[in-house]
């Protein structure tokens, strides 16, 4: 069974963005989702986006390289991953630029805590460092990393399935 649970931190960094979900598999084998490009390309975007690029060298100091075309707009994703510990915590700091936008920041980091032997709980927390010329501001690209998340964990869902 799949739970999961939505919030947005109500600390002083008010947008900053988390996300959990429970997944009946083992952590390891959650964590290699991520870790496995192959695999990673076919869940790492919102639903419905086309990938044109994807470039995921999941190590410290390895580059991030994500081009999708999504509702119409070609969003171009850059960045570099900086802590990766098997199987248990991924960081990447990233600037997304959508077409003559100025690019927004974010660190974003992802928690694998083993619930058991056949259950893990993956939680996503995004620091927004620049909101760039986000279409709505900073609280519209808030609620745009908590949708894209969430979308991005589901499909994991499916793909652990």
């Amino acid at each position: 069974m799949n739970q999961q649970s939505k919030k947005e931190s109500t600390h002083e960094e008010r947008h900053d963005v988390e996300l959990s979900r429970v997944y009946d598999f083992p952590r390891e084998s959650v964590f290699n989702m991520f870790a496995d490009p192959k695999k990673a390309v076919k869940f790492f975007s919102p639903e419905g986006a086309v990938k044109l690029l994807f470039e995921w060298d999941p190590r410290p100091g390895g580059a991030i390289r994500i081009h999708d075309r999504y509702e119409g707009t070609t969003h171009k994703t850059e960045g570099t991953i900086l802590e990766f510990v098997a199987p248990e915590l991924l960081v990447y700091r990233s600037a997304t630029q959508g077409e003559g936008d100025a690019p927004f920041e974010a660190l974003q980091t992802m928690k694998f805590e083993s619930l058991g032997p056949k259950k893990t709980r993956v939680t996503i927390l995004v620091k927004v460092l620049t909101p760039g010329s986000f279409p709505g501001g900073i609280e519209s690209l808030a609620e745009g990393f908590k949708g894209g998340w969430g979308q991005t964990l589901d499909m994991l869902q499916r793909e652990l399935r």
